[in-house]
């Protein structure tokens, strides 16, 4: 076991032997910063993951909130008053008081 280990590492040496690393320090610099604006880069090139169905839902929550109390404050909320039944044609009560009081 030992020996196939030792064979295997031998050939991976051997194929990574013409591959040298130039960049150590900037690595370094990069994954343990020292300075305090290093963190502060360091912190604000985080990745975020944002999930799609709570974020998209959150979205679409904020959005109906801010829009209903508009929709029904703008909503024309007229009584129209009752139906009347005259002379076998249906009519509102204000169209009826409307005429009536033309004349």
């Amino acid at each position: 076991m030992n020996d196939n280990r030792q064979h295997i590492k031998q050939k991976l040496q051997e194929q990574l032997e013409e591959h040298t690393f130039q960049k150590t320090q900037a690595v370094l610099k990069r994954t343990h910063p020292k300075t305090w604006s290093e963190r502060l880069n360091r912190w604000l090139n985080h990745e975020v993951d944002i999930p799609l169905v709570p974020a998209s839902a959150t979205v679409c929550a904020l959005l109906l909130v801010i829009t209903l109390p508009f929709v029904f404050l703008n909503e024309e909320t007229e009584h129209q008053g009752e139906l009347v039944d005259m002379k076998g044609s249906i009519y509102w009560s204000e169209m009826i008081e409307e005429r009536l009081g033309e004349k």
